[in-house]
């Protein structure tokens, strides 16, 4: 048994290889942003693993760190690079640190099959050469595994990098393909094909993938790199006709294409099979139709507190604060108040002209006790017109 931390456990991949840890006999522990919604007995430590402390202290006792916290959504990364280079290199940078310094066996870094995506071969393996990357999200993903192998040629630092395929399945993020063209054709809308759709894909099953991450636990798999991949290419056309099987027929439409985008090869993923017994077992019909059953049936997650409530997706990973509670309002006056108000004023100042009816009242009260009341009434005639007028310009 191993004690192993996942960053990014409380998330899509990352619930899943907690799932299979725990299967697997391990001992796994959550570093994330937020406590997970599907492990509640599950030691957590919340967490940025941009912040090298918080690492630190996480990983201390671990022989393993599986890293998956990443910014992962590829549109979110081009519109806020500077958050997703802050998360994706930085933040495998601290990860490799504290893994040095806590004396760590080995970490398991989540990278991409995005890094063939400016490849010009059609078949690719682990040996295939990488040109310089067009995308910045491969590029953080690349900085990523540079990192490792410094590390381990530095300080000794052992790594395993596995390049994801396209992950798919229950618990992902709503903005992946197929929950976005299953969310849209659940309501009817029609499915958009950047660039005609042709762009083809090595999608794997999230159980699947994280059982290939457990596997690459095993001692020969220390400084290796494995692709992690179903064994379908699967183009974004055949994703929107399989959902119209599945879900119903709904309007198809071609749209631009994403400048950078990964066009497709078809990606080796024999030395898993070879080396870690490892191959996928889902077939993606089979996948997509567990997805669906999955995203009809869901119960929401229960609501967090909200100290530790989920930060904004980073540009999947950027960090956003949760909102201060709303300033609570004052009860604004209501006009019957400051009508009858006025009318005391009123009232007072007329008492105060007809010196029988003031003989009178001194009497009965008292000449201090009647000043006082005039005065208070007064005061509070003269506020709550006041406030009535603030209110008024406030609201213009």
């Amino acid at each position: 048994m191993s004690r192993v931390l996942v960053t990014g456990g409380a998330g899509f991949i990352g619930s899943h290889v907690v799932d299979r840890l725990l299967a697997a006999g391990h001992e796994p522990r959550i570093l994330d942003l937020r406590p997970s919604p599907y492990h509640h007995d599950v030691e957590t430590v919340i967490g940025d693993v941009r912040a090298f402390e918080a690492v630190l202290a996480a990983c201390t006792d671990c022989d393993a760190i599986v890293h998956l916290a990443a910014a992962a959504d590829v549109g979110e990364v081009a519109r806020d690079p500077v958050a997703a280079e802050e998360l994706n290199c930085r933040g495998t940078l601290s990860v490799l640190h504290a893994a040095r310094e806590a004396g760590t066996d080995r970490v398991l870094y989540a990278s991409t099959i995005w890094v063939y995506s400016d490849v010009e071969a059609a078949h690719v393996d682990e040996e295939t050469l990488l040109p310089a990357p067009s995308h910045i999200y491969t590029a953080t993903k690349l900085a990523g595994e540079l990192y490792c192998r410094s590390y381990a040629q530095l300080y000794g630092v052992s790594s395993t990098i596995l390049r994801f395929g396209i992950p798919y399945g229950p618990r992902a993020r709503p903005a992946a393909v197929v929950p976005a063209f299953v969310g849209k054709a659940l309501a009817g809308e029609p499915l958009l094909l950047a660039g005609g759709g042709t762009q083809a894909r090595r999608f794997v099953y999230v159980e699947d993938l994280a059982e290939g991450v457990v596997r690459a636990l095993a001692p020969v798999a220390a400084n290796r790199t494995f692709n992690l991949v179903g064994t379908e290419d699967v183009t974004i056309r055949q994703i929107a006709e399989a959902v119209r099987e599945v879900v119903g027929s709904v309007e198809v439409i071609d749209v631009d294409g994403r400048p950078g985008d990964f066009a497709g090869a078809q990606v080796s993923g024999l030395r898993a099979v070879e080396e870690l017994d490892w191959r996928p077992r889902t077939p993606f019909a089979e996948g997509l139709r567990r997805y669906v059953d999955w995203h009809r049936g869901r119960e929401e997650p229960a609501a967090l507190p909200a100290a530790v409530a989920p930060l904004a997706p980073l540009a999947p990973a950027a960090v956003a604060l949760a909102a201060p509670p709303a300033p609570k309002q004052r009860r604004p006056w209501p006009w019957a108040r400051v009508i009858a108000f006025a009318m005391i004023g009123l009232l007072v100042g007329t008492l105060a002209v007809e010196r029988d009816a003031v003989r009178d009242l001194e009497r009965v009260l008292g000449g201090r006790v009647l000043l006082t009341l005039i005065v208070l009434a007064l005061a509070f005639s003269a506020f709550a017109l006041t406030s009535a007028r603030r209110r008024r310009v406030a609201r213009a």
